[in-house]
């Protein structure tokens, strides 16, 4: 999805983290974007070791709408393969595996959801230390591929001493599976769709140890919203602690999982922050008819908006739901397509484009209200002579936009739109 510049960039944004930065007492912040021509997440986890090696656990994600599907037989089939590497500090692989795989739909529709994916826990052997991941995914059949790199930390834990490990992030308000596969979440996001955050929170060391387990959710500046406390006995090595909250109580933003672990009596403390995102909510979006006509334009016709306009406010809730069901791509399947994805769109583009403006009123925010991700990026960092730049390549349109920060504070203008 991006151009080098972009790729470089966030490379030295990686780089840049300090040691320890998804140990034990750090802020986890997930895994970059990833880039090239497939899209997919990745979120990975070791535990803090006494001695001897840790299993390093690596959760990816793809929609099939990112993979190519060929006929095969009376099915459609798409063939990728997942290689995933750990390199020490000093750039020499020291582990590292790959695993192909194939998923098969009878459907040719299927072949392009956003809804269905592919996803695995996949795991590699590693000794304490610090790594840099690289989690490369490739179409066996076009070699096209995507590329996530993160860094990953396997603490060591001193004999009797209480400590975190990684919080894992799962799909909640599904029943309880031996195999994390079925519940796990690594792009850690979370709405209408899927309403209830799991956590799995690991503790390890010192059996026999009494502690107390408080768990908060908070916003980026720390304001808490939900807070937990739970007070238990390590009975072996590791236990583990799982969590449900809601997120429909939630606006759209980014939101941190605060876990702080404290020996009763006094002694060993950890603290980790995971952060996780509300994409969908209710309480960003039915609060105002006038912004809500405003924001829908973007994706609706002329048609939609007078009926919309027109309908009494008592009849605007049943108005509404006539829209959703017209523009519904599917309407035997569960749930509304069109509904979650303009949702999920107006979500990302608050989230990413906002300014002293919402993000969905920004050009950026309204091109990918209406387009969606693009299919390529290129950009330019600001310089001495030359303001900061982005194009936007949408090759299905045929379409390019240009923006540029004129004044020099992140506020991206569109000042072009053009055939490719």
């Amino acid at each position: 999805m991006h151009s080098n510049l972009a790729v470089a960039a966030s490379l030295l944004a990686l780089l840049a983290l300090p040691a320890g930065a998804g140990g034990a007492n750090g802020t986890d912040l997930g895994a970059p974007p990833s880039f090239g021509g497939i899209r997919f997440v990745v979120d990975a986890s070791a535990p803090p070791v006494a001695s001897g090696e840790s299993t390093v656990e690596i959760r990816y994600a793809v929609t099939y709408d990112e993979l190519l599907f060929l006929r095969h037989e009376d099915a459609y089939r798409a063939r990728y393969e997942v290689t995933a590497i750990l390199y020490d500090r000093d750039g020499e692989q020291v582990t590292g595996d790959s695993w192909r795989r194939a998923v098969e739909v009878a459907d040719y529709a299927q072949t392009n959801s956003r809804r269905l994916r592919a996803e695995e826990t996949l795991t590699l052997s590693a000794a304490p230390g610090t790594y840099r991941l690289k989690v490369e995914l490739m179409s066996v059949d076009t070699r096209s591929s995507g590329v996530v790199e993160t860094m990953l930390e396997i603490p060591r834990i001193a004999p009797g001493e209480l400590t975190l490990g990684t919080i894992a992030f799962e799909r909640g308000g599904e029943p309880s599976r031996q195999d994390s596969v079925s519940v796990a979440n690594p792009s850690r996001e979370y709405g209408e769709r899927v309403p209830v955050v799991r956590l799995r929170i690991p503790v390890y060391g010192a059996p026999g140890a009494r502690y107390e387990l408080k768990l908060s959710v908070e916003s980026s500046d720390g304001l808490v919203f939900k807070a937990f406390t739970d007070t238990a006995d390590q009975a072996d090595f590791l236990t583990e602690h799982t969590r449900e909250f809601g997120v429909l109580d939630l606006e759209v933003g980014n939101y941190f999982a605060k876990v702080r672990l404290e020996r009763v009596g006094g002694g060993d403390r950890a603290v980790r922050r995971a952060r996780f995102r509300v994409v969908t909510s209710p309480k960003s979006w039915g609060e105002d008819f006038e912004k809500m006509i405003s924001q829908i334009s973007y994706v609706a016709t002329r048609e939609d908006i007078e009926l919309l306009l027109d309908a009494p406010e008592d009849a605007r809730d049943e108005a509404w739901e006539a829209f959703w069901r017209r523009h519904d791509p599917d309407p035997d399947a569960e749930g509304n397509a069109f509904k979650e994805e303009f949702l999920r769109r107006l979500g990302y583009a608050n989230l990413h484009f906002g300014s002293t403006i919402e993000g969905w009123q920004t050009d950026m925010g309204r091109v990918y209200i209406q387009y969606g991700e693009p299919d390529d990026i290129e950009s330019q960092p600001v310089g001495r002579m030359l303001n900061a730049w982005e194009t936007w390549y949408y090759y299905n349109h045929h379409t390019k936009f240009i923006f540029v920060d004129r004044e020099g504070f992140g506020e991206f203008v569109l000042v072009e739109a053009s055939r490719i």
